[in-house]
């Protein structure tokens, strides 16, 4: 397999170039008046995963082709523990339980897919979304380009409090993973280890859940992973390109903080959705808290180049994998 790069450039001399730019700007006048600063952050609508879901449903229905983002290939390059348990066959398939990859936050299907066509029919791939509508968008993609038996798709947040929502999110999991077990996988998927996941794919997904949430979210995300699986993460990190773009009358001001006590840099797109950007510690204190062991967690670094305007571009991601003991 080709070899996966995302070190183009040093993440602590961007940080030091971003740093001085931003000490270089002057204040905005408009900041004080669009500050949306208060007490709680469940207080705040826009901060509500009920009113980010409806936000998520304006965004697919707007982008129903599920062109707007491109198949994510390289996840099979940059996750290689992936492939190692979705590309290979049960060598005792009979007596063994297929594995289960679960991809919480699917959109419109864009990291599925890859995945899918590399798959063998020895592992079940389930997707969702606190979006009706991504599901339903991720559901027609999937089924106009491959013919699997193996995947479902369902509408799920882990975010939701237990008054929130009627069943927890493991339960979700495992109803949708009972749906595609036949009646032979069945007996040797014994209850324990249906809807524990081997692998839980969470590619830019944290960044839109509000911060007072993420708690919550990562310990529903710890219980519908199995003794030994892994979370393959990736997300938008400090300095990454749109953070430097947005303006300061888009900043969202959550009463939670980060792991070096500042206020989380999080800020609201023009249709309504999240994009919350991290640092690396912050990033282990979630995932630490929630009961994970890290086994990799690093900056990616990638140059992206627009061919219209010739112009490089530095994107900064936060690449991880954790393990639940």
């Amino acid at each position: 397999m080709v070899e996966y790069y995302d070190n183009d450039f040093s993440f602590e001399e961007h940080q030091m170039e971003m740093e001085q730019k931003l000490q270089s700007l002057p204040s905005s006048a408009e900041t004080a008046e669009h500050d949306t600063t208060i007490e709680d952050d469940d207080e705040h609508v826009k901060l509500h995963p009920k009113t980010q879901a409806q936000c998520w449903d304006g965004f697919h229905t707007s982008h129903s082709t599920g062109n707007f983002f491109k198949p994510r290939r390289y996840i099979m390059k940059c996750f290689p523990c992936i492939l190692e348990h979705c590309a290979t066959e049960n060598s005792t398939q009979i007596e063994r339980p297929k594995r289960l990859l679960l991809e919480v936050g699917c959109g419109s299907g864009s990291s599925c897919l890859p995945i899918l066509k590399n798959c063998t029919e020895s592992t079940i791939i389930l997707a969702c979304d606190c979006s009706a509508k991504a599901v339903e968008v991720c559901k027609s993609v999937v089924q106009s380009s491959i013919d699997s038996k193996n995947f479902g798709a369902f509408v799920s947040d882990p975010s939701l409090e237990c008054g929130e929502s009627d069943t927890s999110f493991a339960q979700d999991v495992k109803t949708a993973h009972m749906k595609l077990l036949t009646e032979e996988t069945m007996i040797t998927n014994c209850d324990d280890t249906v809807g524990q996941a081997d692998i839980v794919l969470m590619v830019f997904v944290l960044s839109a859940v509000p911060p007072k949430r993420v708690g919550r979210f990562m310990h529903q995300i710890y219980d519908a992973v199995k003794s030994g699986g892994k979370v393959c993460f990736r997300d938008y990190a400090l300095y990454d390109l749109p953070m430097m773009r947005f303006k300061e009358t888009h900043t969202i001001h959550s009463t939670c903080s980060d792991s070096d006590g500042k206020t989380p840099r999080l800020y609201e797109r023009g249709d309504g959705t999240l994009s919350r950007f991290f640092s690396l510690d912050t990033i282990r204190d979630i995932f630490e808290s929630a009961g994970f062991i890290v086994e990799e967690l690093r900056y990616a670094t990638v140059f992206n180049d627009n061919r219209k305007t010739g112009e490089r571009l530095k994107r900064a991601f936060v690449h991880a994998v954790f393990r639940k003991p």
